[in-house]
């Protein structure tokens, strides 16, 4: 029977937001590279939110030699939008509407959106049905952390707590859920009381490409240009309380000094610097010399597989993720990885 092809229509914010820097941004430019890749005889277009112009470009440039240029398309809306701010409210409803309409005049069959909770503390512009209720929406979900831990997320932050729960109601309008893991289909399932066949876990995967065994003649050069001078332990994290930063340090004070006389933790990611004083201040608080944590801030992808290579091991402290990407980079680079036993991540290894 011959095929009949679709137009689809991906949402990109996911790759624009600061999710950009995490799992999040580097699943949804891979993701919907493999679905460009594969497309046969459907069409794809993809649609940037203007707002973010610095990300246009290298997103543009992503997709080189992979889709025409004119299949990448912008939307432009007025901001601020950013949720947090109570006097965007009305700015972000209209551009909701101008979103809604700029996809609807792609005449899409379907449309995908790569990350839902977007828009808080940012200018992304995510709805549903507002104008168009009929084209048939799907969605990757990446976790429910604050939905399962609402002590530690939602509780004590009525805004965010609100925004958060006006996009789980936008769950309920979609088609399809693609989770990235049985943990976080599981999760769907449960807390969110959906039917089972609107749920799929196509779980997560890497570019092989790029994060394999094999290395390069400049790994030395780049440590020493991160400021990496001994044997480290290595994790890639955030601020938020999940990552469970803090616990990683206090573990490694608490190994005997012989054990961690040589090795220094190498602590990968976007952290303000208030943050990394704490951090600093509780390290040596609990014995730790001044330079034994080193922050490497965020890294492009040669440097990070570089640090994931050359790690005596990676940790992975977490306690609860949708997939936890970091720790299959860092398997596939050859690293021995330690994580937590919950969630999606035993899954993992």
């Amino acid at each position: 029977e011959k095929d009949i092809a679709m137009r689809i229509v991906i949402d990109m914010q996911g790759a624009q937001t600061v999710s950009r820097f995490r799992g999040i941004g580097r699943y949804t430019l891979n993701f919907t590279k493999a679905l460009v890749r594969n497309r046969g005889r459907h069409e794809i277009y993809l649609v940037l939110n203007g707002l973010f112009t610095e990300t246009i470009e290298p997103i543009r440039f992503a997709f080189d030699k992979l889709l025409p240029q004119e299949n990448i398309r912008v939307f432009s809306a007025p901001g601020p939008v950013k949720d947090i701010n109570y006097v965007n409210r009305y700015r972000r409803e209209s551009a909701e509407l101008i979103r809604e309409d700029f996809i609807e005049s792609l005449n899409p069959d379907v449309i995908h959106i790569g990350s839902l909770f977007e828009g808080y503390l940012d200018d992304a512009i995510i709805s549903l049905g507002k104008l168009d209720s009929s084209t048939p929406v799907s969605i990757t979900l990446h976790d429910l952390i604050p939905l399962v831990n609402p002590e530690q997320f939602l509780s004590g932050n009525p805004g965010y707590s609100s925004f958060y729960n006006s996009k789980l109601k936008l769950i309920g309008q979609a088609k399809l859920l693609l989770t990235n893991s049985k943990s976080t289909k599981q999760e769907a399932l449960d807390k969110l009381k959906i039917q089972n066949d609107r749920v799929i876990n196509i779980s997560t995967g890497i570019n092989h490409d790029l994060f394999k065994v094999e290395d390069t003649d400049d790994s030395q050069d780049v440590l020493n240009g991160l400021g990496i001078k001994k044997h480290y332990i290595f994790t890639a994290g955030s601020e938020e309380i999940h990552k469970n930063l803090k616990q990683f340090v206090k573990s490694f004070a608490v190994l005997p000094p012989r054990l961690r006389l040589d090795l220094s933790c190498v602590i990968g990611g976007n952290y303000s610097p208030e943050f990394i004083s704490e951090l600093k201040r509780c390290a040596m608080q609990w014995g730790l010399s001044e330079d034994s944590l080193c922050f490497t801030n965020f890294v492009q992808d040669d440097d990070l597989i570089c640090l994931y290579r050359h790690c005596k091991f990676f940790i992975f402290p977490s306690w609860h993720e949708g997939f936890g990407l970091p720790v299959l980079e860092a398997m596939a680079c050859g690293a021995p990885v330690i994580c937590s036993n919950t969630t999606s991540l035993p899954e993992v290894i």
